[in-house]
């Protein structure tokens, strides 16, 4: 290695070159394909340039500096802790024993720069605890990257959230003329661990060589199958905070006569329905918890999804609402039936998805999509749209640009 350093510097620097314009024009195609007027090529001698037409930029960049606001409300997965007790209940074998050799690096400096080899560390857990060899062999691969699962350049790209990539699996594997080395950083193993549990497991997915283990798979099924849930509890508390009328997970409406109303097998439940008495609207609240994402080919995907089937699902609910605001009243009657007197007939009805990460279909849906930050601003009376004035270079004129922002601009810019 000494003697080809120079060699692998300069190709490591070529490949960070290619990497890094891959990156931007992977993010500019999928800028593209959502939003078809914002870019532009231009080749002049020979030299490419990537051009965002106006009023693009200034969207684009109150997009990116929006986004963080929402962050400090994301509403989080506990899943790690129910993890560590399959582990340990059905496998012989702590979850903190599997991670001790982590704390050894704080503790040594022979491990300062996260260098160590796992195989003896095998050895050594199951010789002591008596556990399932397979079963340890299993986890530790499914949290390493080695020459023979690590993706591509271009797969890296196209699949840059994979269970593959280094994001989730904190153990590199190094051949060093001719021996194994594993590389393993104490910060990155929380990280990955983290990302797991909040951004991996909830969302269906989990490393590939723990798939065989049943009871492994059947707690991420679980959590797959009831993601959307965890929304629910900090948003209702934030309208019992406020007094509001509410109900969740609403899959039918209760009547006097003890008939109730049901709607889960006809336009699905309604994940959250409540009353804003002050300006008389009926929230029908779709909670979808999103994957948190960090570039715009996945927003796309986001986009898509929503445009595609979310935007439907929640029509068909706000017109039945709209049409039974007869049997609402009467649910919150009976939810209620000391404080609420209130008559819907004259109430408007607002759908509105609430998201768990932001994403860019908040700046361009046909219903707002909030997260648990705009819904708290909304109930604070602090919720208000942006709007933008931009000026033509050409001909002075001014344009006001009104949510959705997007679609504004093609509407009246183009």
């Amino acid at each position: 290695m000494r003697q080809n350093l120079e060699g692998y510097v300069s190709l490591l620097e070529e490949l960070l070159y290619i990497g890094s314009w891959c990156l931007v024009i992977s993010e500019n195609t999928a800028r593209s394909q959502l939003f078809n007027t914002s870019t532009g090529i231009q080749i002049i001698e020979g030299e490419l340039n990537i051009l965002t037409h106006q009023p693009y930029p200034e969207l684009f960049k109150y997009v990116f500096n929006d986004m963080p606001r929402h962050n400090s409300k994301v509403a989080l997965s506990d899943s790690m802790i129910e993890f560590k007790e399959i582990i340990k209940e059905n496998y012989g074998v702590k979850y903190d024993d599997l991670s001790a050799f982590i704390n050894q690096q704080l503790q040594s400096p022979v491990y300062k720069l996260g260098l160590s080899k796992i195989a003896p560390l095998k050895e050594a857990i199951v010789k002591e605890l008596k556990c399932d060899a397979n079963f340890i062999d299993d986890f530790y691969a499914g949290l390493t990257v080695n020459k023979e699962n690590c993706l591509s350049i271009e797969k890296c790209f196209f699949n840059n959230q994979s269970e593959f990539r280094f994001t989730y699996r904190p153990i590199l594997e190094l051949n060093v003329d001719g021996v194994i080395y594993n590389l393993i950083g104490y910060n990155k193993w929380l990280e990955s661990m983290s990302l797991l549990s909040t951004n991996a497991f909830p969302f269906g997915l989990y490393p590939t060589e723990w798939k065989k283990y049943i009871k492994i798979k059947e707690f991420v099924q679980k959590l797959d199958n009831t993601h959307d849930k965890i929304l629910e509890e900090p948003i209702t508390a934030l309208l019992n905070e406020k007094s509001l009328f509410n109900d969740a997970n609403v899959e039918s409406f209760k009547q006097p006569n003890g008939q109730n109303i049901n709607i889960k097998n006809t336009v699905g439940d309604i994940d959250i329905l409540f009353i804003d008495t002050e300006f008389e609207l009926i929230y029908v609240c779709e909670c979808k918890h999103n994957r948190s994402r960090h570039d715009m080919n996945n927003w796309r995907r986001d986009y898509a999804n929503f445009k595609d089937k979310y935007e439907s699902q929640l029509e068909r609910k706000i017109v039945w609402v709209n049409q039974n605001k007869n049997v609402v009243e009467t649910h919150f009657n009976q939810l209620y039936p000391e404080t609420f007197n209130e008559g819907l007939t004259n109430y408007d009805v607002r759908g509105v998805f609430i998201i768990n990460a932001p994403t860019i279909y908040m700046y361009n849906g046909k219903y707002k999509a909030m997260t648990i930050t705009d819904i708290d601003n909304l109930l604070n009376r602090d919720y208000v749209d942006r709007k933008f004035e931009f000026t033509n270079e050409d001909t002075g004129e001014k344009t006001i640009i009104e949510y959705p922002y997007f679609d504004d601009v093609q509407l009246k810019m183009t």
